[in-house]
């Protein structure tokens, strides 16, 4: 009888994959699967912080850049722009400089661009193919010195390309919207450095005050009140288109 019963009790171990053991290694794998989705989660957290950081573009909303900007036709550049009479969140004082202090949504991010101030601006227009500035416009094909002209664009000494509206406006950089024969060289706008430097309030772009600097022009009181150039039926001089549109 008693050979009868161990063989049983071994039958029974046997059946339960050796008892102690198996019930051991399920104790083991419980607390090792909830650690993996503590691990995962905190993981996921982290994540998803750095991609809501990574998602902020500026300008936003409360930020206040500039930028030069100029218009060289022919040559030649245009006299800064006067402000206009009511301001959008990208804007000039007349002091050659964009102000990009965005208002609304439409002002911010990817939309900070140069069509947005174009936009704002009453009989100003421009594309890849013409230049308007009220009552004038210069389209491509147009002479300069006896040469068709075409409409360019460099940001910060690069060439853009496609729609320049598209454009985005570079923080203490410069803008200049040419009209010239293709493969003229060309530049930034007159003093533009100067000139982002008054705008930052008489800063540096790293922020260093400029040396001597004692004052700057007062937002919203245009720096010049220059002429946009108007069309002559005179013969044109040297420098300028030799059509009338």
């Amino acid at each position: 009888m008693g050979k009868a019963s161990s063989s049983k009790k071994v039958a029974r171990v046997a059946r339960t994959g050796g008892g102690r053991t198996a019930r051991g290694s399920r104790n083991w794998l419980w607390p090792m699967f909830m650690g993996i989705i503590v691990v995962a989660g905190v993981v996921g957290v982290a994540f998803s912080r750095n991609q809501g950081q990574a998602a902020v573009i500026h300008p936003t909303l409360g930020d206040h850049w500039h930028a030069a900007y100029g218009f060289d036709i022919c040559g030649e550049f245009l006299p800064d722009l006067p402000q206009p009479p009511s301001l959008i969140g990208i804007h000039t004082h007349g002091d050659g400089v964009l102000h990009i202090e965005p208002q609304v949504s439409a002002d911010t991010g990817k939309a900070a661009t140069l069509g947005r101030f174009v936009s704002g601006y009453p009989g100003l227009s421009l594309s890849a193919t013409s230049i308007g500035i009220a009552p004038k416009t210069w389209r491509n094909g147009e002479k300069c010195d006896g040469k068709p002209a075409v409409v360019q664009v460099k940001v910060n000494g690069k060439t853009a390309s496609g729609d320049p509206k598209k454009i985005r406006i570079p923080r203490n950089g410069w803008i200049t919207v040419a009209f010239l024969p293709k493969g003229t060289s060309f530049g930034p706008p007159p003093n533009w450095k100067a000139k982002v430097d008054a705008a930052n309030g008489g800063r540096t772009a790293t922020g260093a005050p400029l040396p001597g600097h004692t004052s700057s022009t007062t937002p919203g009181t245009p720096a010049s009140t220059p002429t946009i150039p108007t069309p002559t039926s005179t013969p044109p001089a040297s420098g300028t288109p030799t059509s009338t549109p």
